[in-house]
């Protein structure tokens, strides 16, 4: 069987080079253990934070030559432990394996996988709308941000996983939701998804749409970028907005010191100036009430789980490198490893 390690650590954006496909026996599952057949990868942005040689983020470092790990859809194939039983379908983070051992009374902070009811909706959805981005947008949105009905809010990387799912939760709420997204088609397909307004940062006039986008502010910012996209976003935001901080990924790779100006100063005046509130809620979801409020929309039609999918774990690498460079999907980018049917 294959899997993926990691061969180098990342400089800057992390490329295809940095990792290496290896060819492994087929592990077997031992007392209390289970054997997953891998199913679909979800290539996470946040999983970058374990691959510096120097990490300043407080995330576990993985180390050279280790095996991939990050969120996935997998079906048990053979089980030792009594809460599992072939032919489940399971979520959980697994490493980045066609088959992989796991032992789910030693899972990380997680928890052990969850079993997923196949009849309720796709199960790719538990990696997506049914899982962490969902999740995570649900508490940006709702929690964090607390948006209430009448109330606009303005959605950096807003074409991918969280983002496209944090305006539709803000539509299903009663809120105006306005995307920020790179490039015609991804900006279409928001509007398509029921986004009021987009603006485009590849556009030259990329500040003017943004404006026209709000014409009386933003009561809530939803961050997921950082970088000219939030310089542009700070002035238009309403005094005492809200500013939920899931994610800046202008930012990931590098250290304390970016790249001047240094824009700290304006950026210092505006939190002061408009009473801003800043909440960072890294690794925080929604839980229980969260899907359950995600998977009612989507009965009602309010929801849809836009998804990308890339065919066989030899394309890992590149699909997770394409989510640092500007890559073309729209939604949650998966890679299917092997079908689910």
């Amino acid at each position: 069987m294959k899997q993926v390690v990691l061969a180098a650590y990342a400089k800057g954006n992390p490329k295809p080079s940095d990792f290496r496909i290896e060819q492994v026996p087929v592990p077997e599952a031992g007392d209390r253990e289970i054997l997953l057949r891998t199913l679909y990868i979800a290539v996470d942005p946040l999983i970058r934070f374990s691959l510096d040689e120097s990490l300043l983020s407080g995330a576990s470092r993985m180390e050279l030559g280790a095996v991939m790990v990050g969120p996935a859809v997998c079906q048990v194939v053979a089980s030792n432990h009594p809460d599992y039983a072939p032919g489940d379908f399971v979520e959980g983070r697994t490493p980045w394996a066609e088959q992989a051992v796991v032992a789910p009374d030693q899972s990380d902070y997680r928890g052990p996988p969850r079993k997923l009811d196949p009849s309720l909706a796709p199960v790719s959805t538990a990696l997506g709308a049914l899982g962490g981005p969902g999740q995570t947008a649900y508490e940006g949105v709702v929690n964090v941000g607390r948006l209430k009905a009448g109330e606009t809010i303005v959605i950096s990387a807003a074409a991918g996983a969280v983002g496209s799912m944090a305006g539709q939760i803000a539509k299903a709420l009663g809120a105006r939701a306005v995307g920020i997204a790179g490039g015609a088609a991804k900006c279409q397909a928001l509007l398509d998804l029921g986004f009021d307004a987009v603006a485009d940062y590849k556009a030259p006039d990329f500040a003017d749409q943004l404006k026209a986008a709000l014409p009386e502010g933003a009561d809530v910012y939803f961050e997921n970028v950082g970088g000219d996209v939030t310089l542009a976003v700070l002035p238009l935001l309403k005094r005492g907005a809200r500013m939920p901080m899931c994610g800046f990924i202008a930012y990931y790779g590098i250290g304390m010191e970016g790249p001047g100006p240094d824009h700290l100063p304006g950026f210092y005046r505006h939190i002061m100036s408009k009473g801003l509130e800043i909440k960072g809620f890294a690794g925080i979801f929604a839980g229980q009430k969260g899907l359950d409020d995600i998977a009612g929309w989507m009965k009602e039609g309010k929801i849809r789980f836009p998804e990308s999918v890339v065919e066989g774990i030899d394309a890992a690498p590149q699909a997770f490198s394409s989510v640092f460079s500007g890559h073309d999907h729209i939604g949650k980018l998966l890679v299917r490893v092997a079908p689910d049917t």
